[in-house]
């Protein structure tokens, strides 16, 4: 039984890999009927031309006749197409007492045969005009009958000719919608639901529906009209009543984007949030094969919080991107993982040594804001021209009435992000008097809008540029694409080494112990790549210029792919002991003196404006203004340096700014500057130190 069992499922398989009926087969060697055919035959069909087919082997075939055969050696075959295919659909003047799936429920109706409320609205309105005419269908449906001898359907042309030969002409969507409710099955319709539904609808007492319907040649259409909606037409649907709405519905669609531009985002999201991509992967990952399941890789990222910037459709996008190419069931979340970490760090770095590691976070870096304007493209060159306009008319009021918009943004920002509503930007330029015209603000609503609102911060710093820039010389090239051209100090091999010499007296740094680990046969020379790659972890920050002066000066002869490092570590070495003492012992070695890190170097000019302004300051110097109190209030920290800002308030609350010209200030500030932290700041002690010298000796002393 378990062989006879095994073999039928082998038949069912390959019935349904090659769409293949048995009953065709069997049929024609059975023509009286009475579903019995001799051995031969039975074995000849399965044998023959069936066996490439499917596939059974001799001993098989006999197990199936063996166990099929009658009592009178002939075999039962509708019993086997019985149990592949089930009843025998061509044949209906056999019951379905002999089919042995009659135990099984019946299917469902398929869901194309279902209607919503608004369909069976429309399809008893159609009922109630067809039954209204009282016309004798009756008759026509019972002609077809007597000619076909069928069971109550008709098929879907006839149905069509009856209604056309009384006279109801129906749109095309009527007629489907009628097939749809009264279907029999692929192609007739059971004629005598029809009929019972109209007579139902008599019954009912059905009122007249209007004179349209009355009319017996008209077509029969019960499609509603289209509402009109002139704010559609009009293009502005928020400015039709001449006021600004803000409303979500209004709004336009998202744009599609492509594969690139969603992998930036997600590289964005993972840089800022510092995610580690595959601590969320790999818990689904046991065997640590690389692949997951799509559904495992999509919960995975909804646990990230990427569906906070992706949609469904995104989130598609990127599992068929990833999906293995040799297991479409499976999705490679260690590749995915790789892009993500790219704006952090390269995998396998070593195996390529002139990629230049970080353009992948300064391309992120540079991307718009989510949700702008200027990521979708849809900024112009005119409204950028209209948003300078108004940012010129604001920065004209604020500087007129001396007002701060910074605290009046921030009144509306809770949350401190930098961004208000759209609906505050109107109200806060208004109050401080400093709206410009609708078509003005709403450029400048499109130039700093995203998907969290109004960004003040950006429009903050755009006031706060002192170039007066008019709307025409407003360029197209944004700023970042702007390149500077390089000073000739970056490429004076000389200030290149002070600048090395300087990072090693005051950090303690040694170039040797960073560069010496790339020469692996202690050859003294290092490929650039290599060179480069040590001075940044070093921590030497010089510019590209000047690092390509370094190496160019530093190259090995003959290998120009090459740089002497151990050449370059003698003469920088310098700056922290003397080679060749134990030849003059009588030689005192001095220490490097380094310069300052703030450039404090002045011409000749420069140097002659600063003696004049110090001569002025030092009649007034520390012991008659006590302005060395001021700038100790000022210094909490007690550094010595305080930002040139606090220079001129202290000089302002002495007296003292009004003796200096804008020029001269500036100069003294660099003069006594000094770097701290990221910003440069004055040396305070230098400044009151020399205000003393000067004042001292200024004057000859009596003997």
């Amino acid at each position: 039984m378990a062989n006879v069992w095994k073999t039928c499922n082998k038949i069912r398989a390959a019935a349904f890999r090659v769409g293949l009926n048995l009953w065709d087969w069997y049929r024609p060697l059975d023509p009286s009927g009475n579903c019995l055919i001799s051995e031969s035959k039975f074995i000849s069909v399965l044998a023959g031309p069936l066996r490439s087919v499917i596939g059974l082997t001799d001993e098989e075939i006999s197990q199936l006749a063996d166990y099929f055969r009658a009592q009178d050696g002939r075999v039962l075959y509708h019993q086997l197409c019985q149990i592949i295919h089930g009843e025998d659909a061509s044949d209906r003047n056999r019951t379905s007492s002999d089919c042995l799936l009659e135990a099984c429920p019946p299917p469902p109706e398929p869901r194309c045969r279902t209607l919503d409320q608004w369909q069976l609205r429309r399809l008893c309105c159609l009922l109630a005009t067809i039954a209204q005419r009282d016309l004798p269908l009756r008759p026509y449906f019972q002609d077809y009958e007597l000619v076909a001898k069928n069971d109550g359907r008709i098929t879907f042309a006839h149905f069509a000719r009856i209604l056309n030969f009384v006279g109801i002409l129906l749109s095309p969507e009527d007629f489907n919608l009628l097939v749809r409710r009264f279907i029999k099955d692929s192609y007739t319709i059971d004629y005598v639901e029809f009929l019972k539904a109209l007579e139902a609808v008599k019954k009912e007492g059905i009122q007249g529906l209007g004179p349209a319907y009355l009319n017996p040649n008209a077509v029969i259409d019960t499609t509603p009209p289209k509402l009109s909606r002139p704010e559609i037409e009009a293009g502005l649907p928020s400015t039709l009543l001449g006021v600004e709405v803000f409303h979500p519905a209004l709004q336009q669609p998202k744009p599609t984007r492509g594969l690139v531009d969603i992998m930036l985002r997600v590289q964005e999201f993972v840089m800022q949030r510092r995610i580690r991509v595959s601590e969320f992967f790999r818990d689904f990952d046991p065997l640590n094969s690389g692949c997951i399941r799509p559904q495992q890789f999509r919960r995975a990222l909804d646990t990230m919080g990427f569906n906070a910037i992706l949609s469904d459709m995104e989130a598609m996008c990127i599992i068929r991107h990833y999906t293995d190419p040799n297991d479409k069931e499976r999705v490679c979340w260690r590749t995915f993982e790789d892009d993500c970490d790219q704006v952090f760090t390269i995998k396998e770095l070593e195996k390529h040594p002139d990629v230049q590691p970080g353009a992948v976070a300064a391309a992120v870096s540079q991307l718009p804001p989510p949700g702008s304007a200027v990521e979708s493209n849809q900024l112009t060159d005119q409204q950028q021209e209209l948003a300078e306009a108004a940012l010129s008319r604001i920065r004209a009021a604020c500087k007129e009435r001396a007002v701060d918009l910074r605290p009046i943004f921030g009144d509306h920002d809770a949350h401190k992000s930098g961004h208000v509503a759209h609906a505050w930007v109107r109200s806060a330029l208004s109050r401080v008097g400093a709206l410009p015209p609708p078509e003005l603000v709403r450029a400048l609503e499109m130039r700093y809008l995203d998907r969290n609102g109004f960004n003040y911060h950006a429009l903050l710093r755009d006031l706060e540029d002192q170039r007066a820039e008019g709307p025409s010389e407003v360029g197209t090239v944004p700023r970042s694409r702007v390149t500077s051209r390089s000073s000739p100090h970056e490429t004076d091999i000389v200030q290149i080494l002070a600048k090395i010499k300087g990072k090693m007296v005051r950090e303690g740094i040694r170039p040797r112990d960073f560069l010496q680990q790339f020469d692996k046969q202690n050859e003294l020379v290092i490929p650039r790549a290599d060179f480069y790659r040590g001075l940044a972890s070093a921590g030497l920050s010089l510019t590209p210029v000047e690092m390509d002066t370094l190496m160019e000066v530093f190259s090995a002869p003959g290998r120009r792919r090459f740089v002497e490092y151990d050449r370059l570590c003698a003469t920088v070495g310098e700056a922290l002991t003397q080679g060749g003492l134990e030849r003059a012992p009588l030689l005192h070695p001095l220490a490097h003196a380094p310069p300052p890190a703030t450039n404090t170097f002045l011409n000749f000019e420069e140097r002659s404006v600063v003696a004049k302004a110090i001569d002025k300051l030092a009649k007034h110097h520390d012991q008659v203004s006590n302005i060395l109190e001021v700038f100790k209030e000022a210094d909490k920290e007690c550094c010595g340096s305080v930002p040139p800002a606090v220079v001129q308030r202290a000089l302002c609350r002495r007296d003292l700014l009004a003796l200096l010209s804008a020029r001269e200030l500036e100069l003294i500030c660099k003069c006594f500057g000094y770097k701290r932290g990221c910003g440069d700041e004055v040396n305070y002690r230098a400044l009151c130190s020399a205000l003393d010298i000067v004042h001292a000796t200024s004057k000859a002393q009596p003997c």
